[in-house]
């Protein structure tokens, strides 16, 4: 991975240099409150994120959906130059159409993240508390035992069985390889 921390950023140069969807890279100097983090995603997110802190999200470039679970609205559309205030402990997805390239503003140092996936009947199915010091590797994590297991893919309210959460081309092992070479 090529990107890096730096005062000034190209955010459309800089994207060109992405490992894959949702990498969420910090590219501001380190100590930078509310640190942006940059993605260029062509696939829908596997998961719901939900942060322990208020997080701001910037459409860069392209169209998405943002999905949120137990809040209304339940759907956004995004376009370039939508800036959308995400509260803390809201579970938000992206859903592009095509690729996109955002910003997410988020707490410096980071605040407590998890993962949830959410059934189309509205139940909660399974969620994670990620506890690495690296989110990525917690984000790879969380997805490979979501799909190893199919009990944590089963909704409790319907018994509807979920299918495995697609990777597509997420490179969060690279990005987090990248995060702990810059310490």
């Amino acid at each position: 991975m090529a990107l890096e921390r730096k005062k000034t950023l190209n955010v459309f140069k800089d994207a060109a240099r992405a490992s894959g969807s949702y990498d969420e890279f910090p590219v501001g100097p380190k100590g930078t409150d509310p640190m942006p983090h940059l993605s260029c995603s062509r696939v829908p997110q596997p998961f719901y994120v939900v942060n322990a802190a208020d997080q701001v999200l910037i459409q860069m470039a392209g169209r998405a959906e943002l999905r949120f679970a137990d809040f209304e609205p339940a759907r956004m559309q995004l376009v370039p130059g939508d800036t959308v205030y995400i509260p803390a402990g809201v579970p938000s997805r992206v859903v592009p159409d095509g690729e996109v390239l955002q910003l997410r503003l988020k707490a410096e140092p980071p605040a407590m993240e998890a993962v949830a996936w959410y059934c189309d009947c509205g139940a909660l199915v399974h969620t994670r508390e990620l506890v690495d010091a690296i989110l990525q590797e917690g984000y790879w994590r969380a997805v490979h035992e979501f799909n190893a297991d199919e009990r944590l893919r089963t909704c409790a309210r319907c018994r509807a069985v979920h299918p495995v959460a697609e990777l597509g081309d997420i490179a969060w092992p690279e990005v987090a390889a990248a995060l702990r070479a810059d310490g």
